[in-house]
């Protein structure tokens, strides 16, 4: 009998023995496979100084319709439309004068300043078939119009500066625009957009 009740004692430490070399090739093959984590592997392999850009590339029909969308998403007392011509921004107002509304038309030449603003020097300014002295009228442009903050006139200079750069695109101020083209002519307007 006693041989019997040791039968089934070797068999249970063979098991368990079998059992534990099984566990410990799991977990050696586990360590080798699934290493713990350094902290190199949270560190970026190039460096990230700069800053990431992406080109945007389009056209005059595509940003007219941006422009015409957002005027009407404002509530204004005097409308007024921005378009983007074949050779020129327009900007088309009316006034009232004794109870007459009459049109009022700036022509613009769009350049792109170093930094990616767009300068806007006026052309021709219209009031009727009038034409009228420009840095007289760039003064009282904000006052028929409510400009945003980041469309500045400079009626000394006969220009109107659009800081797209002061543009805050995201609350957290991590995006910006700049201007790369702005050839009406050729149809072709290129912006970057700047992640920091």
């Amino acid at each position: 009998m006693r041989r019997v009740n040791q039968g089934w004692k070797i068999a249970f430490f063979a098991l368990l023995g079998f059992i534990a070399v099984c566990s410990i090739i799991a977990l050696i093959l586990f360590q080798r496979y699934f290493p713990e984590v350094d902290e190199r592997h949270f560190e970026p392999t190039q460096p990230t100084g700069e800053e990431a850009t992406f080109l945007i590339q389009t056209d005059k029909s595509k940003i007219n319709a941006l422009i015409a969308t957002r005027i009407q998403e404002q509530e204004t007392d005097m409308p007024y439309m921005v378009e983007l011509m074949n050779d020129s921004v327009q900007f088309r107002s009316a006034i009232r004068i004794v109870g007459q509304e009459i049109p009022v038309t700036i022509n613009f030449i769009p350049l792109v300043s170093p930094n990616g603003d767009l300068l806007l020097e006026v052309q021709t300014f219209s009031v009727g078939i009038l034409q009228l002295p420009v840095e007289q009228i760039l003064q009282l442009l904000p006052t028929w119009v409510e400009l945003a903050e980041w469309i500045v006139p400079y009626p000394s200079e006969r220009a109107v500066e659009v800081k797209i750069t002061e543009i805050q695109v995201d609350e957290s101020d991590t995006m910006q625009f700049r201007f790369l083209t702005f050839d009406l002519e050729q149809d072709n307007i290129e912006l970057e957009l700047i992640f920091k």
